[in-house]
């Protein structure tokens, strides 16, 4: 499920973020990485942004310009 049109889609069409511990939050290309996971459709990386949707999917308390800036790279079409 997209965590920010919260809609459900196939796990190819989603990119999974991931908490890594030190720096914030990855972009998890793969879909491999160990830990807690949230996916979100790239189109909708700033509705997800807004609604702080991220960082309780992730249950932590995240700085928002992290995450923007994490997500910054992200094709939006």
């Amino acid at each position: 499920m997209c965590a920010g049109c919260r809609q459900r889609a196939d796990k190819p069409t989603l990119l999974r973020l991931v908490w890594d511990g030190a720096s914030g939050v990855l972009i998890d290309e793969r879909q491999r990485l160990p830990g807690r996971g949230v996916y979100l459709h790239p189109a909708c990386a700033p509705r997800a942004l807004k609604s702080r949707a991220i960082g309780r999917g992730l249950r932590r308390s995240l700085d928002q310009a992290v995450v923007a800036d994490a997500l910054s790279a992200l094709p939006t079409g």
